[in-house]
């Protein structure tokens, strides 16, 4: 069971890890203050590509924060 535990609190806080970064980065690109061109990957938007780090962090937190 601490097995378990340890798993899901790992998720939580990478899920943390992604989605603190990535929206001050999508804060900051919206703004102008940081550049979002950097992060373009095949020809994808780079706010596409940080939006979807973004979600990721929140499904990672999401499932770590499970108590089932």
């Amino acid at each position: 069971m601490n097995t378990r535990r340890l798993l899901l609190k790992s998720l939580l806080f990478a899920g943390i890890a992604l989605l603190v970064p990535a929206v001050t980065w999508l804060l900051g690109g919206f703004l102008g203050l940081l550049p979002t061109d950097v992060a373009a990957i095949a020809g994808y938007s780079g706010l596409r590509v940080i939006g979807s780090v973004a979600v990721g962090g929140c499904l990672l937190a999401a499932i770590g924060s499970a108590a089932i």
